[in-house]
């Protein structure tokens, strides 16, 4: 079982050690979470590596109160946000209203997707648009917490939602058609 208070104390010491021990024990699962926000495994150590900086510089500031990877968690989330928003810029769309598309897919697609086929397809869509999707249907956020945290309407924020779900969906029936066809060979 992992002591956190003893690599928390640590690392607010400023212990190497502890220091390594916290940035190794987040690692797994923090990557993947950077992965889903970036282009590529070097952007996305980038990234882990600028939160992980970031988790140090203030943990002074954790107190021990909640989750401390859900903690970490944020800090990583928040991070991948400010990174992908140095990226790329939002047009501002005149769009105040846009209806949810309901995007159907034969079911058994999923059934035959691995994570890193999921991955590679977030990471083909347009970068502002990943973003969007990530947040809302990876992290939970609203459309209007969307809007605040990146300067973008409610309805630019469902547009690049609608928009991400239209592009998957392309892609997984390419994927499914390249599936059948490989198969009948």
């Amino acid at each position: 079982m992992l002591h956190w208070n003893k690599i928390i104390d640590g690392c607010k010491q400023q212990k190497p050690q502890s220091q390594e021990e916290l940035y190794r024990t987040c690692y797994a699962g923090m990557m993947k979470l950077c992965i889903r926000y970036a282009r590529d495994l070097d952007e996305a150590a980038a990234i882990y590596n600028e939160a992980m900086l970031k988790v140090f510089k203030t943990l002074q500031q954790f107190e021990g109160r909640g989750d401390f990877m859900g903690w970490v968690r944020r800090i990583v989330v928040n991070t991948c946000i400010d990174h992908c928003r140095r990226q790329a810029k939002f047009t501002h769309c005149p769009i105040e209203q846009v209806e949810d598309a309901t995007v159907s897919l034969e079911p058994d697609i999923y059934n035959r997707l691995s994570a890193n086929d999921v991955i590679s397809l977030l990471q083909e869509l347009p970068r502002n648009t990943a973003l969007v999707f990530n947040l809302f249907v990876l992290d939970g956020y609203k459309h209007e917490e969307i809007g605040q945290t990146l300067g973008i309407s409610a309805g630019t924020s469902k547009w690049h939602l609608n928009e991400a779900r239209r592009l998957l969906k392309g892609k997984l029936e390419n994927l499914l058609k390249k599936e059948i066809y490989s198969n009948a060979i």
